[in-house]
């Protein structure tokens, strides 16, 4: 049953796409002021009944707001705002997402087409299992480890050590970026899909494929970029 918070208005939202809807909302209240920096979120359960959805759904689009910068959660006190606008450079650092995006395309695009061509048993295991671990997470920040180990051993598995350093170097520019993107609501479930498609391009040796798949998978990772930016 639906319950206000006193001095709150909220929308309730459908199950479907529920914690995208309400990081939308929380971003609202908290770029209108509704919520001060310094200020304590409501608890999950408080924020679940307000909107009319799962304790879940509150704490995927919290950790999608924490990634932002625009929240901090503690163990134990809760959520409290820490900034009132998402600034762009917590999701490109010093660069701008054209520029690294740029250099992904051109980098990690062939570096799968090569993996496809060149990969051992070995390499093949090592993909399995980070699949595995990645479809079998449910936590943005380790999933982002998870995904930046993934990436490292499709270069790796190119057989040229440069292109493992760099993707290895580019991983670290990408790290607010790359975690902002994870946590982002809906977003687990696409890249889960898309790991899997580019794997087992990979494994079936599908050069073509594998590029293709790895294409498809930064386009996706640019669109919810740019979601990010413009909520």
């Amino acid at each position: 049953m639906k319950k206000d918070l006193p001095g709150m208005k909220v929308v309730p939202v459908e199950q479907k796409s529920a914690a995208e809807h309400v990081r939308t909302q929380l971003i609202e209240l908290i770029e209108s002021r509704h919520f001060a920096v310094d200020d304590r979120l409501p608890s999950e359960a408080e924020l679940a009944a307000s909107f009319g959805v799962s304790r879940s759904v509150i704490r995927e689009a919290l950790h999608s707001l924490n990634a932002l910068g625009l929240t901090k959660s503690y163990a134990g006190k809760g959520t409290f705002v820490a900034a009132t606008r998402v600034q762009s450079h917590l999701l490109s650092g010093q660069y701008l997402p054209s520029q690294l995006n740029e250099v992904r395309r051109y980098l990690e695009v062939p570096a799968a087409r090569l993996a496809a061509e060149r990969r051992t048993q070995e390499d093949l295991d090592g993909l399995a299992e980070l699949v595995a671990a990645f479809d079998d997470n449910d936590d943005p920040a380790e999933r982002n480890k998870i995904d930046a180990r993934f990436h490292i051993a499709i270069a790796q598995a190119t057989g040229n050590p440069l292109f493992s350093r760099l993707v290895e170097d580019l991983r670290a520019v990408l790290q607010d970026q790359a975690l902002a993107v994870s946590a982002s609501p809906g977003r687990a479930a696409q890249a889960r899909a898309e790991h899997r498609a580019i794997y087992e391009a990979i494994k079936d040796g599908d050069a073509e494929m594998a590029a293709l798949a790895m294409r498809r998978h930064l386009q996706a990772v640019v669109a919810t970029s740019a979601a990010l930016t413009d909520s």
